[in-house]
């Protein structure tokens, strides 16, 4: 009787292979909880690149596959100085993503270090983020997970913005199939999001509005009110976030209202498209006052909204479901 094989595992590539007969592995650059980053050589051009290549087990999971696929789908559509370029490769063996490789550090890892941004410089960033969006939304891809750790600062001034894996593309439906942050990431999602509704280009331009806070405040928009997500959803649903200036009062009165107006909770009062928001972030000085920080609305407590109970409360349902689905795939397939 031969003897059983033993299951294969997620990390059954490994530095100084060469896969497809092409790409020579360097090194791991880093590992996930479903798939690992080689640097590589493209021995094809002599091109130093980057390898997503997905744990065995995952590659059978339909969200995942999913996930994986639509990125490279959208990485190969879009072509942008700010956003991460996608290098397509015919005949494949098995999934993975080639991608060009990076030097330098997330927006998350730079302010985990300094905590803010001078304004100046943040409003420069946003502005360039604004950019690439704009570039997105006329070739019909909204992001919707833009957050500091999609943002990367190269170290030759340059900046990408990167995961594609949850755009969608405007007009197409989306169908959410089992777990896969299909919602965006809670910290810096729109209160459209978080109700489960479809968002348009405006759902990114909320959640450029929570990182430009997060950049010059030091803390998200709705830290302060629990450390329950429930409520912490619920929140931006039916309220707004602190006045900026009330957390750091060296923030301009420009830079404020710019942040607000991102940040509506009606997506009709917020900017009309990141061009019309990129071009207040160029010119700060020329932003009128409206008052907006005068009329934000504290948020209402979550038992009073029982319509949103239900809503919000479904996403975690389903968020919930996908963790366990999750946690039995890597029990039953290993780590």
């Amino acid at each position: 009787m031969p003897e059983a094989q033993p299951r294969p595992t997620g990390y059954d590539l490994q530095p100084e292979q060469i896969l497809d007969g092409r790409f020579l592995l360097i090194e791991i650059v880093s590992r996930s909880g479903m798939a690992t980053i080689f640097k590589a050589i493209d021995q094809d051009n002599g091109q130093i690149v980057a390898i997503k290549v997905p744990y065995l087990h995952f590659e059978s999971s339909p969200a995942f596959y999913s996930r994986f696929i639509r990125e490279g789908e959208v990485g190969a559509k879009l072509d942008h100085p700010y956003l991460l370029k996608f290098i397509e490769v015919p005949n494949r063996s098995r999934p993975y993503l080639v991608m060009e490789f990076l030097e330098g550090e997330t927006l998350a890892e730079r302010l985990k270090r300094s905590g803010t941004l001078p304004e100046a410089e943040a409003l420069s960033l946003a502005s360039r983020i604004c950019e690439a969006l704009s570039y997105m939304h006329e070739h019909q891809v909204i992001h919707r997970d833009l957050k500091p750790q999609n943002v990367m600062l190269l170290t030759d001034g340059s900046i990408r913005v990167l995961d594609f894996g949850i755009s969608k593309t405007i007009g197409r439906r989306f169908t959410f199939v089992g777990f896969t942050p299909a919602l965006g990431t809670p910290e810096f999602m729109a209160p459209e999001q978080v109700l489960g509704k479809r968002g348009d280009e405006r759902t990114d331009i909320y959640s450029l509005g929570t990182v430009l806070y997060r950049m010059l405040v030091g803390s998200n928009p709705f830290a302060g009110e629990s450390d329950d997500v429930f409520v912490a959803m619920n929140a931006r649903v039916t309220g707004d976030p602190e006045a900026p200036r009330r957390l750091n009062p060296q923030i301009s009165e420009q830079a404020e209202e710019i942040i607000l107006h991102a940040m509506e909770r009606d997506p009709a009062k917020r900017y009309p498209s990141a061009a019309a928001f990129k071009t207040e972030l160029d010119a700060p000085l020329k932003v009128a006052l409206t008052g907006r920080c005068r009329r934000l609305q504290r948020p209402s407590r979550w038992r009073r909204h029982w319509k949103n109970v239900v809503l919000i409360g479904g996403v975690l349902i389903a968020i919930a479901c996908g963790f366990i689905k999750l946690i039995y795939m890597i029990v039953h397939h290993g780590p």
